[in-house]
């Protein structure tokens, strides 16, 4: 039974991080739902547990179709099991998507933490960036954006493209946000070879680059992962005046994440090569 108002959905695997965001958060407005992609463990540390489907989005609809009602959560956060906030942070996320009453939002990604895109790195400037683009690592969903969009949770298997398609359905209709006082981490960064995941999705025979392509090609005049000119909430300690100019700079020097993205790719493919190398892998 829901007593809360708030739940943290996480597609787990063995390592997951479910167990100290909730350890960390002794005082959380939040319910956790784990779905399982590998044989359950044996804990009883959340209030839901669930499995089924390819991936985390058709995980999350066998849990719909099984879900409380009438549904008691105002705000769902669908997450990956390498996501790690500081302790309370979950809850303090969740307070401000209800302060600000987002409808589609995500926390900023830490500038030095594996990140995909520049757009959702966090600007020092600002509590809320209204932006174009949520991805599928860590959306967070009012109860209203969850039923617009939930039809849209199994369009790809590899779940390339459905944030593409938050997007392009929302885009002139409805904000997106990220939350830039609220900072995640992406903690786990791959060895430079396709993970457990992507080695299933090719044996299945599909090509999430193809899926994504797919996708974008239904929303031609989507405009991108960008941030957008207004809209945003600036920090209590920024000069009224001066906001617009502070946060196009952090936007401009977010070139570092840029940089360091590439760097450490090449790094990791590198690495993995001499260790293929080293030990006769072709």
């Amino acid at each position: 039974m829901a007593t809360r108002p708030y739940l943290l959905f996480v597609r787990a695997g063995g390592d997951s991080l479910h167990r100290r965001l909730i350890e960390e958060d002794g005082a959380r407005n939040w319910d956790c739902c784990v779905s399982w992609y590998v044989p359950p463990s044996d804990e009883h540390v959340a209030e839901y547990y669930s499995g089924g489907g390819d991936n985390k989005f058709e995980g999350f609809l066998e849990f719909w179709r099984h879900r409380p009602q009438p549904w008691p959560y105002r705000y769902v956060w669908i997450v990956d099991d390498d996501v790690y906030l500081r302790p309370g942070d979950v809850s303090r996320f969740f307070d401000l998507c209800e302060r600000y009453s987002t409808y589609v939002s995500q926390p900023a990604l830490g500038w030095f933490t594996h990140t995909t895109l520049n757009v959702l790195a966090r600007n020092p400037a600002c509590v809320l960036r209204r932006v174009s683009f949520v991805e599928v690592m860590a959306p967070c969903f009012s109860t209203a954006a969850l039923e617009h969009l939930i039809h849209t949770f199994d369009w790809t298997k590899s779940t390339w493209g459905i944030d593409w398609a938050w997007g392009g359905l929302l885009q002139g209709r409805q904000p997106l946000y990220v939350v830039d006082a609220i900072v995640m981490q992406h903690t786990r960064t791959g060895d430079g070879r396709p993970g457990a995941f992507y080695r299933k999705l090719s044996a299945m025979g599909i090509d999430p680059a193809e899926e994504l392509h797919r996708v974008e090609r239904m929303f031609p005049e989507f405009i991108g992962a960008k941030t957008l000119r207004d809209g945003h909430v600036f920090r209590s300690g920024v000069p009224k005046s001066l906001a617009p100019v502070i946060w196009r700079l952090f936007e401009r020097l977010k070139v570092v994440v840029r940089v360091r993205k590439q760097v450490m790719r090449q790094w990791r493919l590198g690495r993995a090569r001499i260790e293929d190398l080293v030990h006769g892998v072709r």
